[in-house]
C-alpha cells in the first residue's frame, strides 16, 4: 500500500509533503473559496498529510469545526487550534456516518484505494444535504502520450509500476462521471497540468521538488522491480532538477460537487 512505500516516518517525508501543499493548496483554496460555506461548516479533511488544507481552514473559519484525519497523524502540524481535532480515519474500513458534513476535502487519496468507487459513495452519505466535496485526484493520462517519447517513456513506466500497486493514477479522467453516476450534483471540474521548474518560490517549483523526492525516495523499488532502468531514472531527475528545463509534469483532476439538497 502508499502508506508502507512513503510513510510518514521517512526522513524526507514531511518536506514532500510540504511541497506538495504548497504545490495544490492554491487550486484547493481556489475551489473551497467558491462554495460558499456557512460560517459554522463541519469540515472533515481525509488524508490530511501535513495538515495543511485543515489548518488553514480552522484558521480563516473560526466558527467551523474542522476536523484532520489520515491514517497516521504523526505528520500534521502543531498548531493551537480550537476548533481543529485529529481522527484517525481508514476509508478502506470506517464509517463516515450519514450527514454529518458541510464540507469533505481529499487530495490523492482514492486513486490509492482498491475500493476507491465505494469510498466516493461513503463520502456522499456522510454529507449533509447540500454539503461540498472538493477532491483531487491523479490524472496520468496526457503526461503518458508526451510531450517527448523518452518523457512518455517515464511516465509510462511509472504507471505501471502503480498499477502493480494497485494504484490507479488515471482515476482523475473518470472522476467527474463517477461523481455524476453516484449521484452528486453541481460537478465542477477542472484537470490542472504544471509546468516542472525547480526555480523559484512558485507551485511549479513545489510540484518539481515533490517529484524529485517522490521518484528518488521510490527509486529502489522502480529500479529493482523492473519498471524503469537506473539510467532512465537519473535522466529524468536532471531534466526535473534542472532550472533550465521546463517539462510538463503529472496532471490531477480538481473537483466540487454536491450531495443533492433535497431527496433523492
Amino acid at each position: 500500500m502508499y502508506e508502507d512505500l512513503l510513510p510518514h516516518d521517512l526522513p524526507t517525508e514531511a518536506e514532500r509533503l510540504d511541497r506538495m501543499a504548497r504545490a495544490h493548496d492554491p487550486d484547493t483554496f481556489a475551489v473551497i473559496d467558491r462554495l460558499n460555506l456557512p460560517a459554522d461548516a463541519t469540515c472533515l479533511d481525509i488524508g490530511a498529510g501535513r495538515g495543511s488544507v485543515a489548518i488553514r481552514l480552522a484558521e480563516t473559519r473560526p466558527q467551523a469545526r474542522v476536523t484532520a484525519s489520515d491514517l497516521d497523524l504523526s505528520a500534521v502540524r502543531e498548531n493551537d487550534l480550537g476548533n481543529l481535532t485529529l481522527a484517525r480515519i481508514d476509508l478502506r474500513e470506517d464509517d463516515l456516518g450519514e450527514a454529518i458534513y458541510d464540507l469533505i476535502h481529499c487530495r490523492a487519496v482514492l486513486c490509492f484505494l482498491p475500493t476507491r468507487t465505494d469510498a466516493l459513495g461513503h463520502i456522499l452519505r456522510a454529507l449533509k444535504p447540500g454539503g461540498a466535496l472538493v477532491v483531487s485526484e491523479m490524472d496520468f493520462g496526457r503526461i503518458a502520450a508526451g510531450p517527448s517519447r523518452f518523457w512518455a517513456m517515464v511516465w509510462t513506466a511509472y504507471l505501471d509500476f502503480a498499477a502493480a500497486q494497485g494504484w490507479d493514477l488515471q482515476f482523475g479522467s473518470a472522476l467527474p462521471r463517477q461523481l455524476s453516476q453516484l449521484g452528486f450534483t453541481e460537478i465542477d471540474a477542472r484537470h490542472i497540468q504544471p509546468m516542472l521548474n525547480p526555480a523559484g518560490n512558485t507551485a511549479g517549483a513545489a510540484e518539481a521538488e515533490t517529484w524529485s523526492l517522490t521518484l528518488a525516495t521510490l527509486a529502489p523499488k522502480l529500479i529493482g522491480g523492473g519498471f524503469m532502468p537506473e539510467a532512465m531514472l537519473t535522466d529524468a531527475l536532471d531534466i526535473i532538477r534542472n532550472p533550465g528545463a521546463w517539462v510538463p509534469g503529472p496532471g490531477f483532476m480538481v473537483a466540487s460537487a454536491r450531495r443533492p439538497s433535497g431527496p433523492a
